[in-house]
Parts: C-alpha cells; sequence; structure tokens
C-alpha cells in the first residue's frame, strides 16, 4: 500500500482494498517502508471455512511534482528538522 511521507510520519487512517471490498486501516506514526499490517479476517476464504488474514506492506511515495506550498514545507522540515537516518553509518569501516 503506497502511503505519503506525511502518512508515515504522523499516523493516518487509510483505505485498503481487500477481497470484500475497501477497509478503512490505521496506520501507526513513524511507520517504515516495507513494514506490514495485518487485517485479522479480511483475507481470502480459507478451504476449511473462515477467512485468512490479509497483510498490507507499507511503502512510503514520494511527491514528484510539489506545488509552492508543499515545497516551501518541505523545505522548512529539512532546515530544522534533527533527524538524520545515516548517523548510525558514521560508525561503520570500510
Amino acid at each position: 500500500m503506497p502511503i505519503r511521507p506525511d502518512e508515515a510520519v504522523l499516523g493516518a487512517e487509510i483505505n485498503v482494498p481487500t477481497p470484500d471490498g475497501s477497509v478503512t486501516m490505521k496506520v501507526p506514526k513513524g511507520l517504515q517502508t516495507g513494514q506490514s499490517l495485518r487485517l485479522r479476517g479480511k483475507g481470502w476464504t480459507l478451504p476449511k471455512g473462515g477467512r485468512g488474514d490479509l497483510f498490507a506492506k507499507l511503502q512510503i511515495a514520494t511527491p514528484q511534482d510539489l506545488n509552492a506550498i508543499e515545497q516551501e514545507c518541505y523545505e522548512k522540515i529539512q532546515a530544522n528538522t534533527s533527524f538524520n537516518p545515516r548517523d548510525r553509518l558514521k560508525e561503520i569501516k570500510l
């Protein structure tokens, strides 16, 4: 399931397609690309009856065309963030 960067950071409720139609899934804040969320009983019908679970693997989709307000907001975040996902790489010796 593709999600926006703001949905990954702040959390969100998104619609997810299932075999029985769309359901709303809560995305917790701080989610990372590749993480999966389980929707219990929302998967395919099982041979012995009932439903299996559906796993939604999340992928952060970055916008390609920003309007002026979006561009300004991302620039403000970039200028004011203390988060660096590559900090732990400083200790790696190649």
